[in-house]
Parts: C-alpha cells; structure tokens; sequence
C-alpha cells in the first residue's frame, strides 16, 4: 500500500476521533462492563462500561494535538535557530548553539513540570513540553545542513556576485535544508507519540478525566492478568501510530 495512503488514513483516524466517536467515552454503563468485543462495542468495554473504541479515538485526537504541535516547535525554532547560527558565525554562532544544547541538557520531565504548572495538564502543556525539548537537536541538525550547504560552489558564487544574504538564505540555502529537516520531523513525530503516552501514564500533560493513551494504560495496568485486552488497544494504538510514521517517513528518505 502507498506510504500517502497509509498516512492519510491515520490522519483521518485522528481528525474523525476529534470530532465524532461511537460513544460518549466517557459515558458509564456498569451493565455492560467487560463486555469483550461485541457488535455493539468492536473493541468492548473497559471496567465502568465505557467504549474502547471511543476512549481510543478521543485519545488518538489528542495524540495528534501534541504531534503536531511538537513538530511545529520543534521545526519552527530548531530551523530558525540552526540556520541563523550558519549564516551568522564566529561568537554570535557559538552563543546561538550554546543556547541551543540547553534544551537538550535540562530533563523533559523537568519542563514537562513546569509546563504543567503554568497552563494545566493538556495537550497544550505536553505539546510545549516536547516541543522545547526538540528545539536543541532540531537546531543542530539545520546548522549541519546549512553548513554544507554554504561550502558548495553555488552558494560561494552567490557570495561573490553580491546576493542579499536574505535572498541567498531564502532561494538557495533553505530549499537545500527544509526537505531533511521535514524528513527529520517527520521520524521524531513517532518518538512524540511514545513520549506523550509516557507524559500521560505517569499523569503529566494529560488531564486524568481525559482519555489518553497513556493514562488508559495505566488506569488499565490493574487488570493486565484479568482483562488484558484492556492493555493491548491503546498500546496497539501507540505502537501502530510509531510503526506508521517511522515507516512512511523512512521509506520517504529512500
């Protein structure tokens, strides 16, 4: 199948789960507890009756929330910063890829923390949590791109014939950079997922009466032995979304 296909059906998945899912997830039916996969509920019930299906899709919008908005701060800043520090040089270089190894020196879960602090426990808080840890390596990778790219002889011939270092920067060196650094966010939008759902599991960065896929597994972890089912679909769903987006992306640097 098409990697554009594959892709394209996740992303239904998530915007169909933002607005529309079989149940309220959050909906309780104590009757219907533990009902197993029926026609009714194609993934059962969870110990208060509630939809898996439901609780799954609400969460993989969520999900989606903070991938996008780790690869945009991520992408935006790293670019920005990377590039800058290239084009710039000598001490102004050094300050901006200083600046830019303090992201990846302080702890996730300290900025998670904080985060959580000032704008409460959501996707917004993880998204920015991440995001700002992915700033530092972003960067590293657009200052090595552009690097090279500046000592290739059409970029010294641009120099020579006096280009406007924005014109240079805008028509020669970014169209050189951005198609790896989107390869680039694209590969760590999986690793985004998984942190999410470890944010979630230990109760940073999700809101607990929001389902998660984190937080469901471990709202689930009590049942592992009894109703192990409970487990296997939200982590199915991490693992599927990982799978998906290391795949499309990898097989896009082919």
């Amino acid at each position: 199948m098409p990697r554009s296909i594959v892709l394209a059906a996740l992303a239904v998945f998530f915007c169909v789960g933002g607005f529309w899912q079989p149940y309220d997830p959050d909906r309780v039916d104590m009757l219907a507890r533990h009902s197993g996969m029926t026609a009714s509920h194609l993934l059962g019930t969870d110990h208060l009756g509630r939809d898996l299906l439901s609780r799954i899709m609400a969460g993989g919008w969520r999900t989606a929330c903070v991938i996008l908005s780790v690869g945009a701060i991520g992408f935006c800043a790293g670019t920005l910063l990377g590039t800058a520090a290239a084009v710039l040089g000598g001490w102004r270089e050094k300050v901006i890829l200083r600046f830019c190894e303090f992201f990846i020196m302080v702890p996730t879960l300290i900025v998670a923390l904080t985060a959580a602090a000032i704008f409460g426990l959501s996707p917004l808080s993880a998204g920015l949590a991440l995001g700002l840890a992915g700033v530092g390596p972003h960067a590293l990778l657009a200052h090595s791109l552009s690097q090279r790219v500046l000592g290739q002889p059409f970029m010294l011939a641009a120099r020579s014939l006096g280009v406007a270092p924005a014109r240079m920067i805008t028509r020669h060196l970014l169209p050189n950079t951005l198609p790896l650094m989107f390869a680039y966010v694209g590969n760590q939008a999986g690793l985004a997922a998984v942190a999410y759902a470890s944010l979630a599991f230990i109760g940073l960065g999700a809101d607990p009466s929001k389902p998660d896929w984190g937080s469901m597994l471990f709202e689930y972890r009590v049942f592992i032995f009894d109703h192990p089912m409970l487990m296997v679909w939200p982590g199915t769903a991490v693992a599927m979304t990982v799978s998906v987006m290391n795949r499309v992306f990898d097989d896009g640097q082919e």
